[in-house]
């Protein structure tokens, strides 16, 4: 009985693993509620488990679905010593381009912005794309922007340097980063390196289930073949 019932946990496993298709989206767009005044703190809850259009903290859009098993950090580190001085970013409502509501860096000169996306165990992030733009409606060149490993800080996708847009018409404009990056840990967006007037909004994420690692495929090619051979067994027995 506990050799079938292994078998059986093994096949269960592997077909939940092939299993790997589901995918649900998020925008983060900080239309926070209750509003905060500008140079205001995004809450730090403001992205967590989203599974609604709104919660007690804002409201979002929606992409391919929602996030319930994401969470999200938000980090302003310090360039010289490359330390987290600040567990938060500041919030602000327009004249960043032609972006609403960004959130951005809380001190200027030598610092940096961090928005990181954690998932929990089972699942990945696909990073869709984002918006940034410049502070008050004008470009800022040689700018630095990074996707990174979370956990070991090795970076993933450097687009630096690079002209965030800001200027332009009447309203201003925006620029709009398109990673399509899907990563099986917690990913960090850095931005505004040494530059506050760099915002970000309209971060379009997904969550999506793990896809198997070559092992798991192995288990359940193992798992069926003892199933088979204990068939036969029985058939000879028999």
């Amino acid at each position: 009985m506990k050799t079938r019932s292994l078998i059986s946990s093994t096949l269960l496993l592997g077909a939940g693993a092939l299993f790997a298709a589901s995918t649900h989206a998020t925008i983060l767009t900080f239309d926070l509620s209750p509003a905060v005044p500008n140079y205001g703190d995004i809450p730090g809850a403001y992205g967590d488990n989203v599974n609604a259009a709104s919660d007690s903290v804002g409201s979002y859009l929606m992409g391919n679905g929602y996030t319930p098993n994401i969470t999200t950090e938000y980090r302003t580190w310090q360039i010289s010593t490359n330390t987290v001085v600040y567990n938060n970013l500041d919030f602000w409502d327009f004249n960043y381009g032609d972006l609403v509501n960004v959130a951005f860096g809380v001190s200027s000169a030598n610092h940096f912005a961090e928005i990181t996306l954690v998932p929990e165990p089972g699942w990945a992030i696909r990073l869709n794309s984002f918006d940034l733009a410049g502070y008050s409606r004008i470009d800022h060149p040689n700018s630095q922007v990074r996707i990174m490993d979370a956990a070991n800080e090795t970076v993933l996708i450097d687009y630096s340097p690079v002209t965030v847009l800001g200027a332009g018409g009447i309203t201003g404009t925006h620029s709009t980063f398109t990673p399509n990056l899907t990563y099986g840990n917690a990913i960090s967006i850095r931005f505004g390196y040494n530059d506050w007037n760099i915002g970000i909004d309209n971060i379009n994420f997904d969550q999506v289930t793990v896809v198997p690692e070559p092992e798991t495929y192995a288990m359940l090619l193992a798992g069926l073949g003892l199933l088979g051979f204990m068939a036969h067994r029985k058939s000879q027995n028999a």
